[in-house]
Formats: structure tokens, C-alpha cells, sequence
């Protein structure tokens, strides 16, 4: 499958990089505030372009979107390896995030109208994380970690190739407003609780890394802990979550978000970390593949849906990265798990009740069919 081999290759490139950055920028003697704003500059060029560019693919097509947002992240990764300081390093990052955001909606798109099945399509994400990442820790832990940016680009290179080769069907064109008011107001209990959950969650992986160093990992077991969250992920996506209701899955994924990232405060060394990942992963499979269907099945802006859900993942590692600077001064990287925690908590009850309120009182897991 063309589309789930693009997706693979994104992000295994995109993991490699995300999970790196900050020890590569300490390298560089940039200060953990400064690492935080760099993160979130970062996603607020994310948010602008995904937003933009899921409006325009359902304008104007996929096929464009999806070729030159993958060659321009292509040169973006691989300008990394020339950042010398601070200044540089957020000039990079932020035009990798911005062409991050061209192609993503385009391809979720491209896959439905295929016909093809969401849960195995996101999984093959999962499988590039997993693998993207053990191999970028092996690469980071053996050599320097520039050379996992050039790996990430020529990743990023590949997938034009296969984009080239695809076949699209007839081009779409959707009359859209300017500002997609009516479909914000339409999905906004998912994408408050995403948004909720997920700037948690940005506060705890802006200083991950830094972390499981200071419980004693090497730049080899980051690499392999980030590979067992994202290995669940896809034996998860691919086996399971699809067969679950898409409400059902979502509101699961919030609740065990909340007990994962509380589960981290009680690790003393980085070995007490790993059995986490495994919950972690089945939460972020149920939550994700849950909200796409939840969009798809609803709308029939199908890359704007889309590109929204990105632009919320996005805003939630603008605004997680900043409260992390604020709550990490007062003390350290457990004060912001728990925060973290509480918000998931408050996510999956503001979208259960809301779902609630919509089917009638006596909705419940249990009549949802769970």
C-alpha cells in the first residue's frame, strides 16, 4: 500500500527528529527555556500550514499538497544539521514545521476516499515511529546526531518518489468559507478534548528525553523506549482499534492517557518506564484512530476535518511547551506529569459528557457496544 508506505517513511523521519531535538539542542548550549519555545514556534508553524493547506487540498486537490509538502520537508530536515545556536535552530524548526503541515491532510484524505482502512493506514505511522526511532537511537548513540537529520531527510526523499507513482482520482473542489466556522463548530467537543489532552501531554515530551536521562538512560534506551510506545501502537491499530466504535475508542484513549502520564511520577530509573509505554501506546492508538473516524464518518470536508485535527495536535505543542517553561521551575519534570494527568482526565470527561448530552442520558460504554 503506497499511502501507508509514505506514511511509514514520514514519520519515521519526524519521530527520529522530534526525539532528538532536545539533547541535540543542549548540545548546542541552548537553555531548557529556550528548547521550549523553540518547540513551540515549531508547532505554530505546523498549525498555520495544516490549517491552510487542509482547507486547500479540498479546493484545489491532493495530489499537489502531497508531492511538494513532502520535497519541502525533505530540504527542512536535512538544513538541520547546519543549526549553530539558538537562533538557527528555531529558523530551522519552524520551516519544518511549517512544510510538515502541506501533505499530512491530503494523504488522510486520499485514503479514505480509497477506501482504504484507517486503523492499518495510522499504523503504518506507528511501524515508522517504532522503527525510525531505534534506528536514529542506534545512529545518535554511534555517531553524532546530525547524521539522524540526513537519515530523516533521505526518509522524506523517499516518500516523494512513491507520492510520484500514486494515481489520484478526479480532482476535488469543495466551496469552503475562508474560515471554516460551521465545521470548528460542528466537531468542537473532539477537538477541545484533543487540545486539552494533548498540550498535557507536549508538556511531558518537550524535556522527555532529558528525563529518562535523568533516570539514568543512554541515547540508545530513548531510542528503544520510544520504539515499545510506538511498536504497541501499531500491533494495536493494525489488530484492533478498528473493530472498536469510534466514540468508544476516543473516550478510552483520553481516560488511560490520564492514568499513563500519572503512572510516570513513580519511576526511579528509566527500567520502570518501559512497562508505560505499552499502556501509552494502546491510549494514543485508541485516541487517534478513534477522533479520525469520528471526523470522516461526519463530514464531507474530509482533508479540512483533517488538517484541523492536525492544527489542534499542533496548538496543544505550542501551548504544552510553554506551560512545561512555566511549571518545571517549580518543580522539576514530576510537577508536570501530574498537570499533565489532570488535563486528561478533564478531556475525556468534557468529550464523554458532551457525547452523553447529544445521544441522551442513559448513554454509557457498556449500550455503545464496548
Amino acid at each position: 500500500m503506497k499511502s501507508g508506505l509514505i506514511r511509514f517513511l514520514t514519520f519515521a523521519a519526524v519521530m527520529g527528529s522530534v526525539t532528538f531535538m532536545p539533547i541535540y539542542a543542549r548540545e548546542l548550549g541552548i537553555l531548557d527555556s529556550e528548547i521550549g519555545v523553540v518547540v513551540a514556534f515549531h508547532s505554530l508553524a505546523l498549525f498555520l500550514s495544516s490549517f491552510i493547506f487542509g482547507r486547500a487540498s479540498d479546493q484545489y486537490g491532493r495530489r499537489l499538497f502531497l508531492i511538494v509538502g513532502l520535497a519541502l520537508a525533505s530540504v527542512a530536515f536535512f538544513l538541520q544539521i547546519f543549526a549553530q545556536d539558538f537562533w538557527s535552530l528555531l529558523g530551522i524548526r519552524i520551516l519544518v514545521g511549517f512544510s510538515l503541515g502541506v501533505f499530512p491532510a491530503s494523504l488522510i484524505a486520499y485514503v479514505h476516499e480509497s477506501g482504504k482502512d484507517l486503523s492499518r493506514f495510522s499504523s503504518f505511522g506507528s511501524l515508522g515511529w517504532a522503527l525510525g526511532v531505534l534506528i536514529a537511537g542506534s545512529i545518535a548513540a554511534s555517531f553524532a546526531i546530525r547524521w539522524v537529520f540526513i537519515l530523516n531527510a533521505y526518509f522524506l526523499f523517499l516518500a516523494v518518489l512513491v507520492a510520484l507513482s500514486i494515481k489520484f482520482s478526479e480532482k476535488v473542489s469543495l466551496d469552503l468559507p475562508k474560515f471554516p466556522t460551521r465545521i470548528i463548530r460542528k466537531n468542537l467537543f473532539l477537538y477541545l478534548a484533543i487540545l486539552i489532552r494533548h498540550s498535557g501531554a507536549h508538556m511531558i515530551w518537550t524535556f522527555w528525553p532529558l528525563f529518562l536521562l535523568s533516570l539514568g538512560a543512554n541515547l540508545f534506551w530513548v531510542g528503544v523506549i520510544q520504539t515499545i510506545n510506538a511498536a504497541t501502537q501499531f500491533v494495536f491499530m493494525f489488530v484492533l482499534s478498528g473493530k472498536i466504535k469510534y466514540v468508544v475508542s476516543t473516550a478510552l484513549g483520553l481516560l488511560m492517557s490520564g492514568i499513563t502520564f500519572f503512572s510516570f511520577t513513580f519511576a526511579s530509573n528509566f527500567w520502570q518506564i518501559i512497562p508505560t509505554q505499552i499502556i501509552l501506546g494502546v491510549s494514543w492508538a485508541l485516541m487517534y484512530v478513534g477522533g479520525l473516524r469520528f471526523l470522516m464518518d461526519r463530514n464531507i470536508e474530509k482533508a479540512t476535518v483533517s488538517g484541523l485535527f492536525d492544527s489542534v495536535l499542533s496548538l496543544s505543542s505550542i501551548i504544552g511547551p510553554f506551560l512545561a517553561a512555566i511549571v518545571i521551575a517549580l518543580d522539576g519534570y514530576r510537577s508536570i506529569m501530574y498537570l499533565a494527568s489532570f488535563l486528561a482526565f478533564v478531556s475525556f470527561l468534557l468529550f464523554w459528557i458532551s457525547e452523553k448530552g447529544r445521544r441522551g442520558f442513559s448513554y454509557s460504554l457498556i449500550n455503545e457496544g464496548f
